[in-house]
């Protein structure tokens, strides 16, 4: 199935950053969570189509805060809440953000507990274009994308909306 390419709008630069109503601990990932997001990313190349060895560059992100946007009308019902984060199981859902370079293409992945898409991005500083390799979303798997950006720079910011939220996530990757 053959894609095409989308321009993404420009990340706004001056989107002021979200004021946090909750603080968290600082903690260290356990080794099963790390185990997990890696089997976890694994397997979401591999339906994406693509054959990365995880050995390949990852960059992580430098830089990560949430922005405001503007309001979206939609609200998570209080049931939805009180599940994310976690499978039906119990067993915590992958959580990562990161780059790959492969093939001279750049493939963001990210996974969470909620519905991921792109809505804005820049590639040193200019307009990219992009395309959904692979995106889903279910209860016990929680949300995965991964993205395909065209171009080059020594920079890009991704904006990723996490399911209806009227705050988006602001991720800058040093390329």
């Amino acid at each position: 199935m053959n894609i095409s390419y989308e321009k993404l709008p420009l990340v706004d630069i001056a989107a002021p950053k979200a004021l946090s109503r909750h603080s968290r601990t600082m903690s260290n990932t356990s080794k099963e969570a790390i185990t997990q997001n890696l089997e976890d990313a694994e397997t979401v190349l591999i339906h994406a189509g693509l054959n990365i060895n995880l050995a390949s560059e990852i960059i992580e992100a430098s830089e990560k805060y949430m922005i405001e946007t503007q309001p979206n009308n939609t609200v998570t019902s209080s049931s939805e809440k009180m599940t994310i984060g976690m499978s039906q199981k119990g067993n915590q859902r992958s959580h990562y953000t990161r780059i790959l370079v492969f093939d001279n293409k750049l493939i963001f992945q990210s996974a969470c507990c909620l519905p991921l898409e792109v809505i804005a991005a820049s590639l040193g500083g200019d307009i990219v274009s992009g395309r959904v390799l692979y995106n889903s979303h279910s209860g016990k798997g929680g949300g995965k994308l991964v993205y395909e950006f065209l171009g080059k720079g020594k920079e890009i910011i991704i904006d990723l909306r996490r399911g209806e939220s009227t705050k988006v996530q602001r991720l800058i990757f040093a390329i």
